[in-house]
């Protein structure tokens, strides 16, 4: 038994279940199949986007859903289209498919399944157009909006963002160790921030930060991941004080330049101030927690540390044993009748 073990023995808790990556597949394959065989839509490549594409994806916790972004690139010109015309049809086609329906969100078209009576699952359809269909390499656009008011194309590069993140560690135990490493981070953050609104940190940034500045540490996830971490604190930096004389600070991260995005992203825009700053703190007693786990000597009390910051998922082995040890025990007097 080691912290590194442990460590593993955590990841594969709260590792996205295969069988659920299989089911939503399935349900990503049927809603598909429904859109192609709709003469009202352009043809269509699609493309799987987010944490299930990069392999970074986590249990949800007890509220929350599984999910999986899918990128729809129609093979049109966006200057045929206004940029809700198309997710309106995605919607009206799939409204019926499940109890729950389709939504229309700023960034994509949803579809949420039922399972056990409750919402379990979604489906992101995200809609994007070329700037010459005849060209799959010029620029794509993303569709964005919830209605006329709101819809905007902006530049962007889906399969740009996945490849990169992909390629940036070596393949093999190095890329393992980077995907073990995200799901910490994104398990800690779930238990800290809240899914309303944009308190919670996306973990585009956090995958972006730790892509661009991974070290390998061989059978170490520990220090890798406090490694990730001072990266991640070294990013900020001060702006502003607020009228209480609090010092305000921010991450301003840009999507990789090399890529095809809109120029001048930043992809903590949408937090302010004060989520920013409440970020720092948190990740700042993050770091103070785990450097305190790395120094521990006493292994048991590294457990109960790391079951403090991860939650139960992160279990206690001694906890787990305990009771056996209580019954493997022989008295060394003569209560065990021998002398």
């Amino acid at each position: 038994m080691s912290v590194q073990s442990e460590f593993k023995k955590f990841n594969d808790k709260i590792r996205a279940d295969f069988e659920v990556k299989k089911e939503l597949s399935d349900k990503r394959d049927i809603l598909l199949g429904k859109l192609r065989n709709n003469d009202e839509l352009p043809s269509f490549k699609e493309l799987n986007q987010g944490s299930y594409a990069m392999c970074t994806g986590i249990e949800p916790e007890d509220d929350s859903e599984y999910d999986i972004d899918v990128a729809l690139r129609f093979s049109a010109n966006k200057d045929d289209y206004d940029p809700i015309e198309l997710k309106e049809k995605i919607c009206e086609i799939l409204k019926n498919h499940t109890d729950y329906g389709s939504e229309i969100k700023k960034p994509c078209v949803t579809v949420t399944y039922k399972k056990d009576g409750e919402a379990k699952f979604h489906v992101d359809l995200v809609t994007y157009l070329y700037a010459d269909k005849d060209d799959e390499k010029s620029q794509l656009y993303i569709a964005k909006g919830k209605d006329k008011d709101s819809q905007e194309w902006e530049e962007a590069d889906p399969k740009g963002l996945v490849d990169y993140i992909n390629d940036s560690v070596e393949v093999g135990e190095k890329r393992n160790q980077f995907r073990r490493v995200i799901r910490y981070l994104k398990k800690w953050k779930n238990r800290k921030f809240s899914n309303t609104g944009h308190a919670n940190p996306p973990s585009i940034g956090i995958t972006l930060i730790a892509a661009d500045n991974f070290n390998y540490y061989e059978e170490d996830d520990l220090s890798s991941l406090i490694d990730v971490v001072n990266t991640i604190i070294n990013k900020f930096g001060y702006v502003r004080t607020n009228e209480s004389g609090r010092y305000m600070y921010r991450i301003s991260l840009s999507l990789p330049y090399i890529l095809k995005f809109k120029f001048g992203n930043d992809i903590f825009e949408k937090m302010s101030d004060a989520q920013m700053t409440d970020f720092k703190d948190k990740i700042e007693k993050l770091k103070k927690d785990l450097v305190e786990v790395r120094d521990e000597a006493d292994e048991l009390e590294q457990y109960k540390k790391l079951n403090k910051i991860f939650g139960d998922d992160f279990e206690i082995p001694e906890a787990k044993n305990s009771a056996k040890k209580q019954f493997d025990y022989i008295p060394s007097s003569s209560a065990s009748g021998m002398e």
